[in-house]
């Protein structure tokens, strides 16, 4: 449905969505009615539907994806931790005012992505690069939570006990889940299924760091008050 102004991202949502089955009992019952897609359509600027798929497409994948999501989680806290300061050449201003007021055949064509930046340095660039096909990047979900060198943390969070206590996930859910992280059967978890892990933990991460055991610093007190005011 080429009219529905999330129609470029509601299967990546959609398929996320079939995660929500984790939650528990209670959390289903506060989430009754709850559509996080209706908070989306409703931030959509005016005149959103009047613009091109393509440029519908990257509007929600700027504003729902790109500061919130990759350049934080796989950016700018990854560099800050280690005091880096990363500069995205084509997130330069310039670039991306540019690249916004080219017409869509420029930019996409077919499968062909980035048409015009491969036109630009076809000269530059080897063919074999240039016409190879995108292989997405995934990470290794169940060699970092579940090798010999994960630390124990993993399988204490996802305990039953632990999760019964916080409250959100439905414990037997998943240890289904953590099972078939852990069993060497040759078919490797589904892309949805790491999302959920990754997702549980997550969360049971948070609940431990900032509420079960978050202390908050009593306010500091100065040892000495220097008072230079005149009578």
């Amino acid at each position: 449905d080429l009219a529905d102004p999330l129609f470029s991202h509601r299967i990546r949502w959609q398929n996320g969505q079939k995660n929500t089955l984790f939650f528990s009992e209670s959390m289903q019952e506060q989430l009754a009615g709850y559509h996080p897609l209706d908070e989306v359509t409703a931030l959509l600027p005016e005149g959103f539907r009047s613009r091109d798929v393509l440029a519908r497409a990257q509007f929600l994948e700027i504003a729902v994806f790109l500061s919130s999501y990759l350049l934080s989680s796989q950016g700018d806290r990854v560099a800050m931790t280690n005091s880096l300061e990363q500069r995205h050449p084509y997130l330069d201003f310039r670039v991306m005012d540019f690249a916004a007021r080219l017409p869509p055949h420029w930019k996409i064509r077919g499968l062909n992505e980035k048409y015009l930046l491969k036109r630009a340095f076809r000269s530059l660039v080897p063919e074999r690069i240039r016409t190879r096909p995108k292989q997405p990047y995934r990470a290794p979900i169940s060699n970092v939570f579940f090798s010999n060198n994960s630390g124990g943390y993993v399988d204490t969070l996802l305990s039953g006990r632990k999760l019964r206590q916080s409250g959100y996930f439905d414990a037997d859910r998943v240890a289904h889940l953590v099972a078939r992280f852990k069993s060497n059967d040759q078919i490797m978890p589904s892309e949805s299924q790491s999302m959920a892990l990754v997702g549980i933990l997550s969360t049971q991460l948070l609940h431990q760091q900032f509420i079960e055991d978050f202390q908050r610093s009593a306010p500091a007190s100065p040892d000495r008050v220097i008072d230079k005011r005149s009578d």
